[in-house]
């Protein structure tokens, strides 16, 4: 069986390499905005999560992204054949 996607766990690893910001307290309902991570490293997250699960998130898609579940949400969409933490 495969490891199920732990999306939480990846957001996290994701802030810590691309804007070197540790979010222990990152929840699923965390919204994404009140994380003070600007423009560019939030586009570097998706960037990170589509390289990690190849994939690609499209930019309607993107701008529907509020919190981590809805990134969560949007990745299981694209790859509905793998399991994801809940």
């Amino acid at each position: 069986m495969t490891q199920p996607i732990d999306v939480v766990e990846m957001f996290k690893k994701a802030a810590l390499e691309v804007d070197n910001r540790r979010l222990p307290e990152l929840r699923s309902e965390t919204v994404i905005a009140t994380l003070g991570m600007d423009s560019v490293a939030v586009m570097e997250l998706v960037s990170y999560f589509e390289e990690k699960l190849a994939v690609r998130i499209p930019d309607e898609e993107l701008s529907r992204i509020k919190t981590v579940r809805d990134l969560r949400d949007a990745i299981q969409r694209l790859l509905p054949d793998k399991p994801f933490a809940a």
